[in-house]
């Protein structure tokens, strides 16, 4: 179930032109590798001219205590030994008789080590003459030369959203399988509205394999899904069974994962077990950093761990491979780790370095290696939280704070802004215990997440203390930056006149310590507030000069910011095809980097601007309607407050575009706009505008406007067609064109088709001035929000 791909590729080989003479297949145990195998044994063993056979090395043993594997295998093909061969040994032999041969043979090593498969599948590789392929199955890579191996990963789970959709869920392979081998033993078991969300957190607490999934369904004849999760959360020995569960000969979890670790040496078993501490993915880097070791170590024990399936690699979109453990033996190794005394130890190792690494990338998160170090941040974010939660319940109250302070800019850039409140509020407690230069961070930290969460008053208050605290350190750096943020708080009460003071002080804290980047954040501050004040020549000035800078020292994240400022300062209806192009490129450079909370008043200026250009075609308007939803959405959802010019410009473009759309077409466009992602908003709102071929409303009374076919029915008129022509070029019947043109004609009240085309024209016309009173109409929300 779910193993088409695999077996389709798994077939090609076996099947290729020339033959690829040896075939491995790992995963780890419980993975439905003896399954696969033999789906592929049947489809193709037909195929080879002298068929095949499928030996499982398990069983040949048991028929013949103290037989050698060769021997053992010679029997299990039934060859009998011709005279002339009785003094060759029995790899020879089966080398000799398959050397020629078009076959098909399938190695099921199911418990047994590979170490006496390895020689044997390499002997017949090299002797073979014909097409035979030698296909292994289990944990273990062979190691020989000309091997090709393929890798059963656990079956797909649910993703985010899946569990949304119960259509969607219930063909999600790892769900499918849980329901059908729960109905086995509980026949009236489906998936339902009330239990959907249990059954996905379910597949992936089991991380999709098949045998945990069997062993899960067998419990689930008399616990419910939630419940189940439940038990898995206290004791992972909860997942064991019967034969009656599973073919496979683990009947629990427990022993299958003891299975696949019995061979290790103790220091690679060793350092398998510590690698639980890491609550995601990790690399080599990583797994040297927190454990001590040399990196060649690391990479050779990593290694060794992939090719006995113990971990499962990924290549990263930039080139790069990290491994994680699967769930299943990640609770083992940490029982065993309690067990032994040795969890908190390692914890603190894990926590001591991510500290580390999150106060060396901080300062990395706004120059040229900024988009490496988020990708980074994202690698390390569940690794994050598992090493505060740690330092936290330990008591190190400024290692805690410390990295909540490290990890709030990273938090805030991708939305996750109560989340971040939460956070920092948890360690602000006891910050008064920590040295200050730690608390005053702190404080700043959780003023800028309550700031952006919309609460301008307790924002205003930590600010205030965190300023006190780095007046009193004489942190000119820290209090630079506390007055940025108590600026913005200003705006967000609509204070300009006390946020222009406060950012003139820190610009002056900026050019003092001569921090150009920072210098260059203050002036887009001020541009914004300019633009709130009306200035828009000013804020233009100083939007400009913010730009120049920040890309000059690589900062391609805040002069994305400010570009979008400059962009919304422009006004001149010359400068529209410029700001349309700083607009896109700037949000899909903001969406790439994902900083969620910039997009918003972005989309506000890139629809600003589209509207007053193409404002006389419908398509836009109802692109406008969508686009605006989906910053309103997704600014309630990842906080950033578009207070002042954005928030005002959006409400008027809101109002228009209900007035041309009508309330029914414009609260349609508007559900289906907060519906969208943020990736989905960017695409929409850059993508090239369709010029309409006529305005959307044509008669005075909007109850008779025409329909979009209507309109294209009337363009098409205008332009001389026939109504063949008409209907050849809209792909329906002259009948129907005929039609759609008498009611154009009543509508519009014309007699004739002279008097269609020469409305169309009058309207076209028409439009275009309206195009450039829209504009005009738009800006005035810039004093309104003064």
């Amino acid at each position: 179930m779910g193993r088409d791909a695999e077996l389709a590729d798994l077939t090609a080989l076996a099947l290729a032109p020339g033959g690829q003479r040896v075939l491995t297949l790992t995963g780890p145990v419980g993975a439905g590798k003896s399954r696969l195998a033999t789906a592929l044994f049947d489809g193709v063993a037909r195929e080879f001219t002298d068929g095949g056979q499928y030996l499982e090395l398990d069983a040949l043993d048991a028929a013949g205590p103290g037989a050698d594997l060769p021997a053992a295998i010679v029997a299990g093909l039934g060859l009998d030994t011709p005279p002339r061969s009785r003094n060759l040994t029995p790899t020879a032999l089966l080398a000799s008789h398959l050397s020629d041969r078009d076959f098909l043979l399938v190695l099921d090593c199911g418990s047994r080590p590979p170490d006496g498969v390895a020689a044997l599948v390499d002997a017949l590789a090299a002797a073979a003459t014909g097409r035979l392929c030698v296909l292994t199955v289990g944990t273990e890579v062979l190691g020989v030369y000309g091997e090709r191996r393929l890798q059963l990963a656990p079956l797909p789970v649910p993703g985010p959203g899946d569990a949304a959709d119960l259509a969607r869920l219930e063909q999600v392979p790892s769900v499918r399988l849980l329901v059908q081998r729960t109905r086995a033993v509980r026949p009236g078991f489906r998936l339902t509205e009330e239990n959907r969300e249990a059954v996905a957190e379910l597949c992936v607490r089991l991380d999709g394999l098949p045998l945990a999934i069997e062993l899960a369904a067998s419990r689930l004849k008399v616990s419910s899904p939630r419940a189940l999760l439940d038990e898995l959360n206290r004791y992972s020995g909860v997942l064991r069974g019967t034969a009656a569960d599973t073919m496979s000969p683990h009947l629990s979890m427990r022993d299958a994962v003891a299975h696949g670790w019995a061979r290790l040496a103790p220091p690679t078993r060793t350092l398998l077990t510590h690698l639980a501490v890491f609550a995601s993915t990790f690399d080599g880097s990583e797994v040297s950093g927190v454990f001590r070791l040399p990196a060649d170590d690391a990479q050779d024990a990593l290694e060794q761990l992939v090719d006995s399936s113990l971990l499962l690699s990924q290549e990263q979109a930039d080139g790069s491979i990290r491994f994680r453990m699967l769930r299943t033996s990640r609770a083992h190794a940490l029982e065993e780790l309690e067990r032994g005394d040795a969890l908190r130890a390692v914890r603190a190792d894990h926590a001591a370095y991510f500290l580390r690494q999150a106060h060396e990338a901080v300062p990395r998160l706004n120059g040229p290696e900024q988009a490496e170090t988020l990708r980074r941040f994202g690698h390390w974010h569940e690794d994050l939280l598992v090493a505060l939660e740690f330092l936290a319940n330990v008591g190190d109250a400024d290692a805690a704070a410390s990295l909540a302070v490290a990890c709030a800019p990273y938090w805030l850039m991708r939305g996750q802004v109560r989340a971040a409140v939460q956070r920092l509020t948890a360690v602000a407690p006891v910050v008064g215990s920590c040295r200050p230069q730690v608390t005053a961070a702190a404080l700043s930290a959780l003023g800028e997440a309550e700031l952006l969460a919309g609460n301008p008053d307790g924002a205003a208050r930590r600010l205030e203390a965190a300023q006190a605290q780095f007046d009193a350190l004489g942190d000119l750096a820290g209090a630079a930056l506390v007055a940025e943020l108590r600026a913005r708080t200003a705006q967000a009460r609509r204070d300009l006149p006390a946020a222009v003071r406060l950012l003139h002080q820190a610009q002056q804290a900026r050019e003092a310590l001569g921090d150009q980047r920072g210098r260059a954040v203050v002036l887009r501050h001020l541009a914004e507030v300019c633009r709130d004040q009306g200035d828009t020549a000013r804020a233009a000035r100083h939007a400009g000069e913010a730009v120049r800078v920040l890309e000059e020292v690589g900062d391609a994240r805040a002069a994305a910011q400010a570009t979008l400022v400059l962009a919304g300062s422009l006004t001149a209806p010359d400068d529209r095809d410029q700001v349309e192009r700083m607009a896109r490129r700037s949000l899909l450079l903001l969406l790439e980097l994902g900083d969620l909370p910039a997009l918003p008043p972005g989309l506000v200026v890139l629809t600003e601007t589209l509207t007053a250009k193409h404002g006389r075609t419908g398509d836009v308007w109802e692109r406008a309607a969508r686009v605006l939803a989906a910053a309103s959405e997704l600014e309630e959802r990842v906080g950033g407050g578009t207070a002042g010019w954005p928030e005002a410009v959006r409400e008027t473009l809101a109002e228009q575009a209900r007035e041309r759309l009508g309330d029914e077409a414009f609260e349609s466009a508007w559900r289906a706009g907060r519906a969208l992602t943020a990736a989905q908003a960017v695409r929409e709102a850059v993508a090239p505008v369709a010029r309409s071929l006529v305005h959307p409303l044509f008669a005075d009374d909007s109850t008779n406007a025409l329909t979009r076919r209507e309109q294209e029915v009337a363009a098409l008129v205008a332009e001389g067609l026939t109504n063949r022509e008409v209907a050849r070029r809209l792909g329906i019947s002259e009948w129907t064109a005929v039609n759609h043109l008498r009611k154009v004609m009543r509508k519009l009240d014309c007699a004739s088709r002279v008097q269609v085309a020469n409305r169309v024209l009058r309207t076209r016309e028409a439009g275009e001035t309206e195009g450039d009173a829209g504009a005009a109409g738009n800006r005035t929300a810039r004093s309104a929000s003064r």
